[in-house]
């Protein structure tokens, strides 16, 4: 019951302010091919430079997560436009010895899901990669979200990379 509970508060906050927010919000490119999935106020950083680049023609978009648990997988899956052919998963921390950080692991598994229960929304499964930002308090800017998106044009691009700070300290 919890989705449906956070989605009729949202709705109430919505009458109240005029603020309108989903359990998932997408913005960008009707068409995107890259896409960047975020939760938390880096989400907004994401929004205006996908607002910027998309105005320039760049097929982008950002799906913002607000509802993390439990996770709205179907409510992801149907933010995405069908077109989307690589994905980047940004969190705000560093899970070591962990496959991947925690949003990356959920968005990894509800495409997984999808394509072996043939619910796939898109032509394809896209390429999903997973990145951290913010670590160490570190600012989160609009070149840095470019960098996300070059990052996700490239033939091979990196997975399970940081922005922002050098996070080796092995060297």
């Amino acid at each position: 019951a919890c989705p449906g509970i956070v989605e009729q508060t949202m709705a109430r906050f919505a009458d109240l302010t005029g603020r309108r927010y989903g359990l998932v919000d997408y913005a960008g490119a009707p068409d995107a091919e890259r896409v960047i999935v975020i939760m938390g106020s880096g989400g907004e950083t994401v929004h205006e430079t996908v607002e910027a680049l998309a105005a320039a023609g760049e097929r982008v978009g950002v799906v913002k997560i607000r509802l993390f648990r439990p996770f709205p997988a179907d409510a992801l899956l149907a933010a995405l436009p069908r077109t989307v052919r690589a994905v980047a998963v940004l969190d705000r921390t560093k899970e070591p010895g962990a496959p991947g950080e925690p949003l990356y692991q959920d968005v990894v598994t509800t495409f997984t899901e999808a394509v072996a229960d043939g619910r796939l929304p898109a032509a394809a499964l896209p390429r999903i990669v997973g990145g951290r930002f913010g670590l160490s308090s570190k600012e989160f800017t609009p070149a840095m979200v470019k960098a996300v998106f070059d990052n996700l044009a490239a033939d091979r691009p990196r997975n399970h990379f940081t922005i922002g700070i050098v996070d080796d300290v092995t060297h």
